[in-house]
């Protein structure tokens, strides 16, 4: 027996995080903004990118499943953000 789900809660959760993810990328482009701090802008980047790649699979056939290009995409931007952490930690002031 499988289990009964609900097209359209999927699509409105599913925008729902693309919009505050968009907005996280909004308060972290204030921060960026206000202080310079390349970490800022990395979790803008990667903000603004998981807000756009869960938008796009909204126009998916099955939302519930992505394509590879699509995790691949949110895989860099989690990179940036790895990155960015590393790089603040072994910078010497």
């Amino acid at each position: 027996m499988s289990p009964i789900t609900n097209p359209n809660l999927d699509y409105f959760l599913l925008g729902f995080i693309a919009a505050c993810s968009l907005v996280a990328g909004l308060f972290f482009l204030r921060f960026y903004r206000a202080t310079r701090d390349p970490l800022f802008l990395a979790f803008l980047i990667f903000f603004v990118v998981q807000g756009c790649t869960n938008a796009v699979v909204l126009e998916l056939p099955q939302p519930n499943i992505g394509t590879p290009m699509i995790f691949f995409i949110r895989l860099l931007s989690v990179m940036v953000v790895l990155i960015a952490i590393l790089w603040k930690n072994l910078a010497k002031d």
